[in-house]
């Protein structure tokens, strides 16, 4: 092997061995209180914000209306109209029903999750969340950044939004 390699792979080494991989406990983790409450009063209308095999997610009908912003475009007072209608003849509304562009949602559950304005049930378990942790990331440098929010349930990363890119 010539020098050039053998440095080249002394180097890589070094990188490599180097970087650490970060942990959920290295990070700076702010605690959100969650509902947990799952009363039928509160929950008389239901918006589903997310379910799979693991959690549901919702929230009751008024703080999803309340909290949406059905008025930044004018497509929105028709859903914000649309949702209110259905919630009249309807006990349980899925968010992604009342979306205007689908990557709308992500941004709406993080809100909800940011804000405590939402119950997670764990499904696996049988029982409520009462809070999850939230990291405000900024990476790289000026003009080549990237930042936004982890949602972590349970020390384990369960959302992560794009907020900006430069």
């Amino acid at each position: 092997m010539s020098i050039n390699k053998i440095s080249l792979l002394v180097l890589m080494t070094l990188l490599i061995a180097g970087c650490d991989k970060e942990e959920v406990n290295d990070l700076n983790l702010l605690s959100i209180d969650l509902l947990t409450d799952d009363n039928p009063t509160l929950f008389a209308n239901t918006v589903i914000l997310f379910e799979n095999s693991e959690y549901l997610i919702k929230t009751d009908f008024n703080t999803y209306i309340d909290s949406y912003p059905f008025g930044v475009l004018k497509r929105y007072d028709e859903i914000k109209l649309q949702a209110i209608q259905d919630s009249n003849n309807q006990d349980v509304l899925l968010m992604t029903d009342y979306l205007t562009r689908p990557n709308d949602g992500i941004y709406v559950l993080a809100s909800h999750l940011e804000n405590g304005s939402c119950l997670i049930f764990d499904k696996k378990r049988n029982e409520i969340i009462p809070k999850l942790e939230m990291e405000e990331y900024l990476e790289g440098e000026p003009m080549m950044s990237i930042g936004g929010r982890r949602f972590y349930i349970k020390g384990n990363l369960f959302l992560e939004t794009v907020d900006l890119m430069s």
